[in-house]
């Protein structure tokens, strides 16, 4: 009897660790292919970019890189909705400011930035990290073209999974 109750407490103690754990994933999210390069593709829960670029390398991918117009296009047509503001990409300068890479070192051959961008804006206490920019972005800046954001933003991520 009191080896069944020490089981059960186990057994919660595990379930909730697990809980607190867990990738932060949407639980309704699954990974959508670019029929174009063949790579997986899914949304973060809403968190900081530094955490969004953690979850993607526990799932054994990376912040997304955008290598062209037509992988941005898709990228909008399959993430980004009506009420979009922003969405975390894998572009950043937090090393070097003003010298932008991609997270997983890859070249950047193709940048979208918007208007004005990246500024770097220093209200914000500086910015680092690119996003791209959704119908709802408060600066109504064009659908689509990027902006650099402060560490403290919460929005949600695309990862990506190279399958090659």
């Amino acid at each position: 009897m009191l080896q069944n109750r020490w089981n059960k407490f186990y057994l919660i103690l595990f379930s909730i660790f697990f809980l607190l754990i867990s990738p932060k994933v949407k639980g309704d999210e699954r990974k959508i292919v670019n029929p174009d390069n063949g790579n997986e593709y899914l949304l973060t829960d809403v968190m900081s970019w530094q955490e969004a670029r953690v979850l993607a390398e526990k799932l054994g991918g990376y912040l997304v890189t955008i290598n062209d117009e037509k992988e941005n296009q898709w990228l909008i047509n399959t993430f980004l909705h009506h009420d979009t503001d922003f969405v975390w990409i894998g572009i950043n300068d937090y090393q070097e400011e003003g010298h932008f890479i991609w997270i997983n070192n890859e070249n950047v051959p193709y940048t979208n930035w918007a208007s004005g961008e990246p500024n770097n804006n220093l209200l914000q206490g500086g910015e680092d990290y690119g996003v791209i920019n959704g119908g709802k972005n408060p600066f109504n800046r064009t659908v689509g073209t990027w902006s650099d954001a402060p560490e403290k933003a919460r929005l949600r991520g695309i990862i990506e999974f190279t399958i090659n």
